[in-house]
């Protein structure tokens, strides 16, 4: 048989709605993991699908990476079951050091519900298995006969900017790169900023099918930016722009784009300062940025949100500043068409490094606020 005519190429999982916990937000707001909005929005996966079979590759420290709901609800797969309540024979959290190993046990489960968490400098390891399922379901969708499996998000957390503690080995933004260089319609990168806006992007990931989400997600606590309707739309669009930030915005030549949770930080503290110094601007979140390319097929400019979206966000500007959570040299490429005759400074990882917390990772790397404001002026 012919692969397109495998019956697993045919798998037809009616997409899931859930109804995420959302969270107040605004400066008196609590912070939180979005870490923890994931696995609150894959457990409610789980539960208002019972009947598909779940789902969980894990090559690293799950607890710690607050996924404790997820394993609690599916346990541990062994062949011997040492401790009952946390392990068992058809338990669903495959866990073995091999990243291919558990991310293809989620992708082989097409008939069910998924997800794969890891490290984000050792997501790497699971590229080249995504990157198969990817072009089948691109030709799937060329072909006129789109996957209908459920999109699995495969997360990346402890990430770059707040692993410091083995070092350089763990801090690398390949990853998230490397799927950019994919359909951007079928391998959905994402960026979410805190508890709501991750809750959003798994509200997302369950509503569609025959996708891969690539989800850079902070374990740290972070301040709670959005509420669920600028969460919703800031999935919904890509982008948005951060309404409480900023100065005089109508009047503003200079927006600053934020592409990370701690980006998202420096880049309001940064804001702060220019509103003392009377300096117009924007700031805004950038959540997908693949959907502000240049579409290179007619899939990608469906995609798009540059019409509808970028236009508003960026009328009348002529100088960005960009805090990226990757290597700013990648997405200076990516966007190159959104800054096309403008002036723009990107800040990002550089491959600086070390057992460095959060903020010394992003001063050793020029991406804090202070930096920003340099290079505003």
């Amino acid at each position: 048989a012919r692969e397109r005519d495998n019956a697993i190429a045919h798998r037809d999982v009616a997409p899931v709605e859930i109804v995420p916990a959302w969270r107040e937000a605004g400066p008196e707001a609590p912070a939180a993991s979005a870490m923890q909005a994931i696995d609150d929005g894959f457990v409610a996966a789980v539960e208002a699908a019972p009947h598909l079979r779940a789902r969980f590759g894990n090559p690293d420290e799950s607890r710690s990476n607050h996924m404790v709901r997820t394993l609690e609800r599916l346990k541990h797969r062994v062949t011997d079951v040492e401790l009952a309540d946390e392990e068992a024979v058809d338990g669903g959290v495959i866990t073995v050091l091999n990243e291919e190993a558990v991310v293809c046990a989620a992708l082989g489960n097409k008939g069910g519900i998924n997800i794969a968490v890891t490290y984000e400098a050792f997501a790497v390891k699971m590229q080249s298995a995504l990157r198969q399922e990817i072009i089948f379901a691109a030709h799937a969708k060329a072909a006129g006969h789109p996957a209908r499996w459920l999109s699995v998000p495969v997360v990346l957390t402890s990430h770059t900017w707040e692993n410091g503690k083995n070092e350089l080995s763990h801090q690398d933004t390949s990853m998230a790169e490397a799927m950019f260089g994919e359909p951007s319609d079928i391998a959905r990168v994402m960026f979410p900023v805190d508890y709501n806006s991750a809750a959003a992007v798994m509200r997302e990931v369950y509503r569609t099918r025959g996708r891969i989400f690539t989800v850079v997600a902070a374990k740290s606590e972070m301040p709670s930016v959005f509420d669920a309707h600028d969460a919703r739309e800031l999935v919904a669009d890509g982008a948005i722009l951060v309404k409480h930030a900023g100065h005089r915005p109508g009047e503003a030549e200079l927006a600053i784009t934020a592409i990370g949770a701690c980006q998202l930080q420096e880049a309001l503290k940064a804001s702060r300062r220019l509103r003392q110094r009377d300096v117009p601007h924007r700031v805004v979140c950038l959540l997908e940025p693949a959907r502000f390319r240049r579409g290179r097929t007619a899939a990608e400019e469906t995609h798009s949100s540059w019409d509808h979206c970028g236009r508003g966000l960026y009328a009348a500007t002529s100088a960005h500043v960009l805090l990226c959570h990757t290597r700013p040299e990648t997405m200076v490429g990516l966007l190159q068409p959104m800054l096309a005759g403008r002036t723009v400074a990107a800040l990002g990882y550089r491959g600086r490094g070390g057992t460095l917390d959060m903020q010394g990772m992003l001063f050793a790397n020029g991406c804090t606020w202070a930096h920003a404001v340099r290079e505003v002026s």
